[in-house]
């Protein structure tokens, strides 16, 4: 599931974007916030005796922290470069005496809540809303995980069947596919070696019923599980897609199991996709039995942990693991 797939990429967030990095508003060091910056207090003592902070050869902005990997403009670099300026000592002073107060005011809040007795809550649990019990003892969430792990081995089955059984796809796999032309050009044929296949990545979550779903219905985004098809054509890498179906609801890329059942219709999209024709070559490097029977117990388990039964239920994650049950008569 993207979220899950995102979580272990420190560097992306769960939109798919690169996530800039958090550093202090005031003066761009990343590794304090505003509340706690030490340059701040430095500096506002500078300015009291009606002294630009900058003389002294020590203050930060005379030795300023380059820019981490992630920041975009608020770093130290860029803010020393303003303040040092004097045509920016006003702007300088201002923002200095805005980030005072932001320090004093979380300062009261510690002072204040370190005087408050600490109330006793009852213990309640953050998945399925229930009293005296928490995740960790959550016997629906425990048994909604079984329920997805069994689902996830049953579809990867499915998947393996098809894929590597029928059509021999996976890396090395030599393929042949179609390309779109120039404007108003005809697709035209190519051939291509499988490079790579996001099998990890990969569950029931695959099919979400787009086929079947209007855009208000359809499975959250941060639930999907993407296929992604990689392959070099003409010395290229691409992605290689099926080619587009439609509805009356829904124009999608459907791939459907060796007994013509739905199992895929999320793709990782790229503009420039060739579509799937045919496997000329299969593969000689077949999925392991551990990718079959694990059913991504780690996706599952951190999907339920981050949200809860009724996110879950108002992201449709429920409605298509019931509606896989029912269909392959899982329970």
């Amino acid at each position: 599931m993207k979220a899950f797939n995102n979580s272990n990429n420190s560097s992306t967030s769960s939109s798919g974007y690169s996530k800039a990095k958090s550093a202090c508003s005031y003066c761009g060091d990343v590794d304090h916030q505003v509340t706690k910056c030490p340059n701040a207090v430095t500096d506002w003592s500078y300015f009291q005796r009606f002294e630009i902070p900058c003389m002294d050869p020590a203050n930060w902005t005379n030795n300023p922290k380059g820019k981490t990997q992630g920041q975009r403009w608020n770093s130290q670099t860029n803010n020393a470069r303003w303040f040092k300026d004097p045509s920016g000592w006003s702007k300088w002073y201002f923002a200095c005496e805005k980030a005072v107060v932001k320090i004093k005011k979380a300062e009261e809040r510690e002072a204040l809540k370190a005087k408050q007795p600490k109330a006793k809550r009852a213990k309640s649990c953050g998945f399925c809303g229930g009293v005296g019990h928490n995740r960790r003892d959550c016997a629906e969430m425990t048994a909604l995980n079984d329920r997805l792990i069994k689902a996830n081995a049953h579809w990867r089955q499915r998947l393996y069947d098809y894929f590597v059984k029928e059509l021999g796809l996976g890396n090395g796999a030599l393929v042949k596919v179609r390309k779109n032309g120039r404007w108003q050009e005809p697709q035209t044929e190519h051939v291509g070696i499988v490079t790579s296949i996001n099998w990890d990545e990969l569950n029931m979550f695959c099919y979400t019923e787009g086929d079947k779903r209007r855009w208000s219905s359809s499975v959250h985004e941060h639930l999907r599980a993407p296929l992604q098809i990689k392959a070099v054509i003409d010395g290229d890498e691409t992605s290689i897609q099926w080619a587009q179906t439609s509805n009356n609801h829904n124009h999608v890329r459907l791939i459907s199991d060796t007994h013509g059942r739905p199992l895929v219709d999320n793709w990782d999209y790229n503009w420039n996709c060739a579509d799937f024709v045919s496997v000329m070559s299969p593969t000689e490097t077949p999925l392991s039995e551990e990718w079959l029977t694990q059913g991504q117990q780690e996706c599952v388990q951190f999907i339920t942990k981050k949200y809860s039964l009724a996110k879950l239920t108002e992201w449709k994650a429920i409605e298509i693991l019931e509606n896989y049950e029912k269909r392959y008569n899982l329970k």
